[in-house]
């Protein structure tokens, strides 16, 4: 895969991902800066957007997954109230 290394940059951009509202925040342009500047990678643009887009997909994913826990804990819960 000729992009394989941006998944690998992404992962490891991931792994140092600071706090945000409810624990998630998305991968900063100055994050992304910082990084490579002290990395001493060279990051075309394009990859750039790939980083982003990719996580941009990977915040969209977690906050359906966060949702859809809410909806089945909400539909257990009103169960239990209900006596079934």
């Amino acid at each position: 895969m000729c992009a394989e290394h941006v998944w690998k940059w992404w992962w490891e951009l991931n792994s140092r991902r600071p706090p945000g509202f409810d624990n998630l925040a998305p991968i900063s342009y100055s994050e992304l800066r910082a990084w490579i500047l002290l990395t001493g990678k060279y990051v075309a643009p394009e990859e750039i957007r790939w980083l982003i887009d990719m996580d941009n997909a990977w915040m969209t994913a977690i906050a359906e997954e966060r949702k859809a826990r809410r909806e089945r804990e909400k539909a257990e819960a009103d169960r239990n109230k209900s006596g079934r």
